[in-house]
């Protein structure tokens, strides 16, 4: 028996409203992120390709596999690194405004992971009630959601690893000064507006607002992926993958760029073989 282990990371879209705006609210209206002027509205999904309306100077958007270990040993040059991770189903943060779980803490679903290399296809999803492959959040008990349950903590680790810098202010000031230089040449009345909401939100320069806090919050989530699996694997990548064990998928998400809409997303899949 061993244990492929598939290292992730990169960047996603969360196109969604924040507190006190309602879950489903399209624009934002009260809280500190909004659909801006030429953009479809609000829809919560979280992206891990194909971003929508992506926002300029933001960064790109994809996860990829960054290494793989076999039985703790890093395997270089081994054929899935480079490997796009995707989440599919359209998966969205069921907090419901606190109904569900308390805001940052709540359930990412569905969870269902697929990674792609060339003619190399592997998915699988984690299902809250294996018995019930149609279960969703609003339909098991409570006690099955709890192992979806976020832990969130407070640190500048995930914005160290993924810009390289640890100041969320400034972070927020660079941006803010590449917005300001596009607005001095840009003349499409829409595309005027959309900069000057942004550069309005990025002028808030408090280090305790939560646009700038929410840089620090880091959300960590365990998931075993026990669903069907799916696999393409023409070339043996993947040769004697044990699909009655589950796979364990660890995701750690934070660096959240609330002008941008993204947030780094970094993790790992064990994939036993036999």
């Amino acid at each position: 028996m061993s244990l492929v282990v598939c290292s992730f990371s990169g960047w996603v879209q969360v196109r969604l409203a924040t507190n006190p705006d309602p879950t489903d609210e399209p624009r934002g209206v009260s809280g500190y992120t909004f659909a801006l002027p030429g953009e479809p509205d609000l829809d919560r999904i979280l992206r891990t390709s194909n971003p929508v309306a992506p926002r300029s100077h933001g960064p790109p958007i994809g996860v990829f596999v960054r290494s793989i270990t076999i039985d703790g040993t890093l395997v270089i040059g081994h054929p899935l690194v480079g490997a796009q991770l995707d989440l599919l189903g359209e998966p969205k943060f069921e907090s419901v405004n606190e109904v569900m779980m308390e805001q940052g803490e709540e359930p990412l679903a569905p969870f269902d992971v697929q990674l792609t290399q060339g003619a190399f296809r592997l998915q699988r999803p984690a299902l809250l009630d294996p018995s019930r492959s149609d279960a969703t959040v609003y339909t098991v008990p409570r006690a099955l959601l709890e192992p979806w349950r976020a832990q969130v903590t407070l640190s500048t680790a995930i914005l160290q690893e993924a810009t390289g810098s640890s100041d969320p202010v400034a972070f927020r000031a660079a941006r803010l000064a590449l917005l300001q230089a596009d607005l001095k040449t840009c003349t499409d009345p829409v595309a005027r507006a959309a900069l000057g909401r942004r550069i309005s939100e990025l002028d808030i320069t408090d280090p305790n607002d939560h646009r700038t806090v929410s840089m620090e919050f880091i959300e960590s989530r365990h998931y075993e992926l026990n669903g069907p699996t799916a696999l393409v694997d023409p070339s043996g990548w993947l040769a004697g993958l044990d699909t009655f064990q589950t796979f364990a998928c660890d995701v750690v998400m934070g660096a959240w760029d609330a002008d941008a809409l993204s947030a780094y997303y970094t993790g790992t899949l064990a994939l036993p073989t036999h």
